[in-house]
């Protein structure tokens, strides 16, 4: 059990940042993505999300070693709730107020939150840069931006019957066991 709380880093500095922000940006989303999405939807755009959150994270994280979160040799639960929740809920949300008229506007707005979010998290001390800079958070949030309205949002507004696509499964099925047991792949 020991070794168990030590594998979750709940000694790591800042660690109080990636809970709060995780714990209210989900509860947000839960709450206020009835607006325009339905379950289905919310479902479907979390895990599709989350999944592409611990991608990028075993990629950004492991492969390049360009951030730690965190103990770098643990993955703790700051890297857990910042991978889970943290991605997800911005893109629910994103969807939920997303209309033709204000998609550009709405993208530099989320464009500049997930920056707040990173920059409070390398405040707070829980992220450290290893040769990252925010130029290139700016790319690749717009990148996200874009992947969220014209995948996603296309996907869900042509009520398409995903859940019959063998690759629905084996993305949420590798989004699930990542979350469940957070192993590094």
């Amino acid at each position: 059990m020991e070794q168990a709380i030590q594998h979750l880093d709940l000694s790591a500095h800042g660690l109080w940042f990636p809970i709060t922000v995780s714990l209210c940006l989900f509860i947000l989303a839960l709450v206020l993505f009835k607006r325009q999405l339905t379950w289905r939807d919310f479902y479907i755009t979390f895990c599709v999300v989350g999944f592409v959150g611990w991608l990028c994270d075993v990629i950004i994280t492991r492969v390049f070693n360009v951030i730690d979160l965190g103990d770098p040799k643990v993955t703790g639960l700051g890297d857990i709730l910042s991978y889970t929740f943290i991605p997800p809920s911005l893109s629910v949300l994103f969807l939920t107020y997303l209309t033709a008229k204000n998609k550009c506007v709405l993208s530099l707005l989320f464009c500049a939150g997930s920056l707040l979010i990173e920059y409070g998290m390398v405040k707070s001390g829980y992220m450290h840069l290893n040769g990252w800079f925010f130029i290139y958070s700016i790319v690749v949030y717009f990148l996200v931006m874009l992947l969220c309205y014209h995948g996603i949002w296309h996907l869900l507004s042509k009520k398409a019957d995903v859940d019959q696509h063998p690759l629905f499964y084996y993305a949420l099925t590798f989004y699930l066991l990542k979350s469940i047991f957070h192993t590094d792949v």
